[in-house]
């Protein structure tokens, strides 16, 4: 009865880490091809560099990156490295699952 719940777990175990690592995937694909925003978590601003200007005039500022570039790639790399966390708990959880189902043989040999 033991042996039947171990590979219950087992296989929902590796359901559960399959699953954990299918949807970072999908996930990381639809957002480096631009279907899907990765989740806003820092909102920056652009880098510009004032330039000098002749005498009367107002200093004009030159934008050199734009705060929604950086924003975007601070974003894909922060969320890259939490579905890289993801998947490797999705890896070691399914990991486990496949330990439970494996049938364990223990083989004893005597000496005489």
């Amino acid at each position: 009865m033991r042996i039947k719940a171990d590979k219950t777990v087992g296989y929902v175990l590796l359901a559960v880490g399959l699953g954990l690592i299918i949807f970072p995937v999908c996930s990381m694909f639809n957002v480096f091809t631009g279907s899907a925003a990765p989740p806003a978590i820092f909102e920056m601003n652009s880098i510009t560099i004032p330039l000098p200007s002749g005498e009367g005039m107002s200093p004009t500022e030159v934008e050199v990156v734009s705060g929604a570039g950086i924003s975007l790639i601070v974003n894909m790399v922060l969320w890259f490295i939490l579905m890289v966390f993801v998947m490797t708990a999705g890896g070691k959880i399914g990991g486990l699952g496949v330990k439970l189902i494996r049938d364990i043989k223990v083989e004893v040999k005597r000496e005489d």
